[in-house]
């Protein structure tokens, strides 16, 4: 059993798949990359992050499954802790540039603006990616654990001591069964087509739990949803989905059950 994993070792997601998951893990650098591993049978399934509590959605990760045909089919909350690493023998007063994902910045916010405020805040690939820049006493990574020639410059650097993310494992078939389903789908711009995908939901008293708009990429300012709704029951989830691919206009595609 092979599960790809986002980033490499040092990172959370890493951390999260170690807990959780049995097997060979293997990383891979971008979001991106796992998935498309996974969809080409490269491993037999993947983690993910899916959303945090303070910086909100995996943007690449939404890409991702409406894009290839992988399922969510667990999720698992993990609480997130990160610290600022620098080379060993570095100050915090030496600090002109720090590195680090989108999503860690993010978590780090206020901390940043207050310790940091006229350093570079740098967006990178990956935590992952962000302690490999690390080289001079001036440069600092946000990430959860120090690698090799790299030590921590601050602990628990997060802002919200409730830092959770939740993260998921997919697979290339779907796992029916569990409380949670997942759809993306995309309408035609036209008023009430949001609302004629919400009003089945509606229809069977399924509870929405989220709902995010994605850029669709191919023309100027184009959207498609994913939304995530309370569904325990298969025969439940089979008459939306055969609703929802009748009366659409536009795509609809079951992305995970868990």
């Amino acid at each position: 059993m092979r599960t790809g994993y986002f980033g490499d070792e040092s990172s959370h997601t890493y951390a999260c798949a170690l807990e959780n998951e049995s097997g060979e893990l293997v990383g891979y650098p971008s979001i991106a990359a796992v998935v498309a591993a996974l969809d080409d049978g490269e491993v037999d399934s993947a983690v993910v992050p899916l959303e945090n509590s303070v910086g909100g959605t995996v943007g690449d990760t939404l890409d991702a499954l409406k894009n290839a045909g992988v399922y969510i089919v667990e999720q698992y909350h993990r609480r997130i802790f990160h610290s600022l690493i620098g080379v060993v023998g570095a100050k915090k007063s030496d600090i002109k540039r720090i590195y680090s994902h989108p999503q860690a910045l993010a978590q780090c916010d206020r901390y940043l603006r207050e310790n940091f405020s006229e350093a570079d805040v740098i967006a990178v690939a990956s935590t992952s990616a962000a302690l490999k820049i690390v080289s001079s006493p001036e440069e600092a990574a946000i990430a959860r654990v120090a690698t090799e020639g790299l030590t921590v410059l601050d602990a628990e650097i997060e802002d919200n001591k409730h830092n959770v993310t939740r993260f998921v494992r997919l697979s290339r078939a779907p796992r029916f069964g569990g409380k949670k389903a997942a759809i993306v789908f995309g309408t035609p711009h036209r008023p009430g087509e949001l609302l004629k995908v919400l009003e089945v939901l509606a229809a069977y008293k399924l509870n929405l739990n989220k709902l995010e708009s994605r850029p669709s990429r191919d023309g100027e300012f184009g959207y498609w949803f994913f939304a995530e709704f309370d569904c325990p029951q298969k025969s439940v989830l089979d008459m939306v989905m055969r609703r929802l691919v009748a009366e659409s206009d536009g795509f609809v595609r079951l992305v995970g059950c868990y």
